[in-house]
């Protein structure tokens, strides 16, 4: 039981406590307990100067908190070394109270706090330490010049104290713990969101300019351009993987687009589109007289993408002779023409394309296995169109737009039959498959709508697999977009996360497409 001196009454002791605990209630701002503290010290012990130190991580010791003599309030915020610190001073030393009586006779000199406190001429000192559930936090210091000033009676009220101001470090160090996930979890969300805002605003320029559409909104689909995203503001060699079909140039254009070299070519070459020494020509050049009927010097692709991007589809098919030059040019990053004996640089960002199973072609000996390692150091697997059918609509939608100008003659709309089967086939061929199909449903339709019967008869045949969404030819992507939400929203009961699952994005992109298009 703490039992209040002579000449102070149990209700001055009660009081000032009462300060320190209002103060750790009312405020998050752990000065406003220090000042709280000091005032206590100063109603219940009398000392000339006061300081509350913590311990921090890396071992040193900061003052955070000082009162009574203007030296000691300069001594405020400064970090000290174990090194300065005696016994007297040093707040992980002991768990206890610590009480010097004649500071003179007990201080060590070889210690710059000690030879400090002697200086400016206090004598006497009285330390609590701060604790909180067996851990060490720092400690509080009172000072006097008075030898004998501190009493067992004061020592037993600054641990007190001592207890309560430990409490205030004990939440700060939770709320700076608390602060900094929030910070964390804040920044995460940023990143998402300026990830998602990249991926919209690639997949949107890329669409603006060419066929080569970025089109979808399937879970699988948006996780493909989430990794190109994040690769593309690197100069990362990348390995495309998928079926035929799946869009593996439409993401290397995307990756283009979002690189440092966008301003530079993009160069395709299609490695099983020719025989060996024609690729090997292509790619790399030869000068004039290399072989029979070289009349003159030509630039490879190499030469031709200097600056940019150079996309090798189909890399799988090339010969082991074009392996092994095209493994020294990711290595070393230089080449020789065919027929040639300068050493060119290869200022190129190569992305790589297959569909065919490169661990298995090495395993049966027809792939490098140094050269897949070169080129997959950043793979990304395309899902084929089969697991992404939430995306057919809206590419039939696109296709028949397309086919529609191209041809000068859009149908009026897609029937519920055709979209049925469209989302039951097996697609095969994928999206390249589900364009031709388009194609030539617009061309049978001759501008009405398209049915099913104007459908390749393996695809009208097919059982639907997804709920019906109708979709009319006029509508732009935005449009479309937006009746898409709507359907998955009425599909779900207006659930906005089982409509992000039905879509295939987060809840998050689900809300700000919903505002987007006022649909809130």
């Amino acid at each position: 039981m703490i039992r209040p001196m002579a000449d102070q009454a149990p209700s001055d002791l009660h009081s000032a406590l009462g300060a320190i605990a209002r103060a750790i209630a009312d405020s998050l701002e752990v000065r406003a307990v220090w000042d709280a503290v000091a005032e206590a010290c100063r109603a219940l012990v009398p000392f000339d100067a006061m300081g509350i130190v913590k311990l921090e991580s890396d071992g040193t010791v900061r003052a955070v908190a000082a009162a009574g003599e203007v030296e000691a309030k300069q001594l405020e915020g400064i970090v000290f070394p174990r090194a300065g610190y005696s016994p007297a001073f040093w707040p992980d030393e002991d768990r206890f109270l610590v009480v010097i009586e004649d500071a003179q006779s007990q201080l060590d000199l070889s210690y710059p706090l000690d030879r400090l406190a002697l200086e400016r001429g206090y004598r006497a000192i009285l330390r609590a330490p701060l604790q909180h559930r067996d851990r060490r936090l720092g400690s509080v210091l009172l000072v006097s010049r008075t030898p004998g000033r501190f009493t067992q009676a004061h020592g037993e009220v600054l641990l007190v104290i001592a207890e309560l101001a430990s409490l205030a470090l004990a939440h700060e160090g939770l709320a700076n713990t608390l602060a900094d996930e929030t910070r964390r979890s804040a920044a995460a969300r940023e990143h998402a969101s300026q990830l998602e805002r990249r991926v919209q605003a690639l997949a949107e320029e890329l669409d603006a300019r060419s066929a080569h559409r970025t089109l979808g909104r399937s879970r699988r689909w948006r996780e493909v351009l989430e990794l190109a995203t994040k690769v593309a503001p690197t100069d990362t060699t990348v390995l495309l993987s998928g079926e035929s079909g799946t869009g593996k140039e439409v993401v290397a254009r995307f990756i283009h687009r979002g690189s440092m070299r966008r301003k530079g070519p993009f160069v395709a070459l299609n490695c099983a589109a020719l025989p060996e020494q024609l690729l090997e020509s292509e790619l790399f050049g030869h000068d004039r007289g290399a072989f029979t009927g070289a009349q003159a010097a030509h630039p490879g692709k190499l030469e031709q993408a200097a600056g940019g991007v150079l996309f090798l589809d189909e890399v799988a098919e090339m010969s082991p002779t074009v392996q092994a030059k095209f493994l020294r040019v990711l290595q070393e990053r230089e080449y020789q023409r065919l027929g040639g004996t300068r050493t060119l640089r290869a200022d190129v960002r190569v992305l790589a394309a297959t569909h065919r199973d490169l661990p298995a072609a090495i395993a049966n000996g027809t792939f490098r296995e140094d050269l897949y390692y070169r080129l997959a150091v950043f793979d990304i697997a395309l899902p084929p169109l089969r697991e992404r059918r939430e995306d057919i609509p809206l590419l039939v939608e696109a296709f028949l737009h397309e086919v529609g100008q191209n041809i000068g003659r859009p149908a009026a709309g897609v029937s519920d039959d055709a979209i049925a089967a469209l989302t039951g086939y097996a697609w095969p061929g994928n999206v390249r498959e589900l364009r031709n199909a388009i194609e030539r449903a617009v061309i049978l339709s001759e501008g009405g709508m398209l049915t099913a019967d104007h459908l390749p008869i393996g695809i009208a045949a097919a059982k639907p697999a997804m709920p019906i969404v109708r979709i009319a030819a006029p509508q732009s992507l935005g449009d479309a977009e937006r009746q898409m939400i709507e359907d998955a929203l009425e599909r779900a009961g207006r659930n906005k996360s089982e409509a992000a699952r039905l879509l295939g994005i987060t809840r998050a992109q689900l809300r700000s497409r919903i505002e987007k298009h006022g649909l809130a």
